[in-house]
């Protein structure tokens, strides 16, 4: 008796295991599997109108309303799997470029977690622009990168905010 009910609790989760393996978290395909950055065509859990479109120039104004951020260029062209180089200007009001305290967030808000790497940040003084390398996009789907800017003028911290999103895959 005691064999045949550890033979039935065997059996039991064995056929649990099959049932829970056989469940996936993989999205399923679509008829429109394009992503808005990327060539291959997979479905990565985003989809053509998710995130924005890469275009060099993509400029998005700042949450507060104190500056705009612009994308100038991203290295590979459109944002791709592995390592990125950003360059990134801040603009005030005026449409002048501005100098200060730039932070950025890498995170896939479908799977909750940010990349394992911060990016280098640095400023250069002659084209007026932020160089963030590597941008570390390490797995397939969306990638939400929020950018953070802060400077202090005459005694007067300002501060914003901007986020772009792109499909990777």
């Amino acid at each position: 008796m005691r064999r045949l009910l550890h033979r039935a609790t065997f059996c039991s989760l064995i056929g649990l295991s099959s049932a829970v393996c056989a469940c996936s978290s993989q999205p399923q395909k679509s008829a429109d599997s394009s992503a808005a950055a990327g060539s291959s065509g997979n479905q990565v859990g985003c989809s053509a109108s998710d995130g924005d479109a890469y275009a060099p120039g993509l400029k998005k104004s700042g949450t507060a309303g104190r500056f705009d951020f612009t994308l100038v260029s991203s290295t590979p062209a459109p944002p791709s799997l592995d390592d990125n180089r950003f360059v990134v200007q801040i603009t005030d009001a005026d449409g002048n470029a501005v100098d200060g305290e730039l932070g950025v967030a890498l995170d896939m808000p479908e799977h909750g977690h940010p990349s394992p790497k911060q990016p280098d940040i640095s400023f250069d003084a002659e084209s007026q622009t932020f160089v963030l390398d590597p941008m570390r996009l390490f797995m397939v789907g969306l990638w939400r990168i929020s950018f953070d800017f802060q400077r202090t003028v005459d005694g007067n911290a300002q501060a914003d905010t901007a986020t772009f999103e792109f499909c990777i895959d």
